[in-house]
């Protein structure tokens, strides 16, 4: 019964408002307008950790729509730390204020130096992370061209096909994965569209070739893919 009482009391405080007569001149405009603050420091620390958290994985992790709703979540996190009061709280009749008090600088401390650690911490070790799994998946387009590349210089028809197919699967996983999600080593790189067309045309190129029967212009088509793979892993 007393959610549905908090809650009753709440559209009475923020929808009637401000309805003739109502409410009772007992209470002041200002006290109607002004919700009263139930966030204790620590229930706000811990809403401060999480927002920083979602704010990290959208930018580091994540890609497209689940981008966006890690950062409106971070949103909906802070709008009641800045406010110092939260409207589920109130209908439910939870006031986090009476658990830990203010004055309590020991814990409050404790949650100041988890959120920085996090945002420094979080921040680098997701940069490095990202960064060391980007280079694998180009490993392993690299390989797969190493392959391929050595096959069709060795002249071998039936190898030289079975490699081109291979460096074709690898590339797309690796185009795929990466059209839309951009890690921090590349998310500012200007080249990087460019430098995948040209991976992309040289490895189209060497398929037309191949099929074609000309292995020495497949192979030399190739060889375009080096350089263009050399600088995208020298970050």
């Amino acid at each position: 019964m007393k959610p549905f009482l908090k809650l009753f009391k709440w559209i009475s405080q923020y929808l009637l408002w401000p309805i003739p007569g109502y409410p009772p001149k007992t209470y002041s405009h200002q006290a109607r307008l002004l919700p009263m603050k139930n966030l204790g420091t620590s229930d706000r620390l811990v809403r401060v950790i999480i927002a920083e958290a979602c704010v990290i994985a959208a930018f580091f992790w994540a890609k497209g729509d689940l981008q966006l709703l890690l950062v409106l979540a971070a949103a909906v996190m802070m709008i009641p730390v800045i406010k110092g009061s939260c409207g589920l709280y109130e209908i439910l009749g939870w006031n986090s204020c009476e658990i830990v008090k203010r004055k309590d600088k020991n814990i409050k401390t404790a949650f100041v130096v988890a959120a920085l650690l996090l945002a420094v911490v979080g921040s680098f070790a997701s940069a490095v992370l990202t960064k060391n799994i980007f280079l694998e998946d180009l490993g392993q387009v690299d390989e797969a061209y190493t392959l391929a590349l050595a096959s069709t210089g060795q002249g071998e028809t039936g190898n030289a096909t079975a490699q081109q197919e291979r460096l074709e699967r690898a590339f797309a996983a690796f185009q795929d994965k990466y059209s839309q999600y951009r890690p921090l080593t590349v998310k500012y790189d200007a080249n990087f569209t460019a430098q995948m067309n040209n991976l992309s045309e040289a490895i189209a190129g060497s398929k037309e070739d191949m099929l074609q029967g000309n292995l020495t212009s497949a192979h030399e088509e190739l060889k375009k893919m080096g350089p263009i793979i050399e600088k995208m892993q020298d970050r």
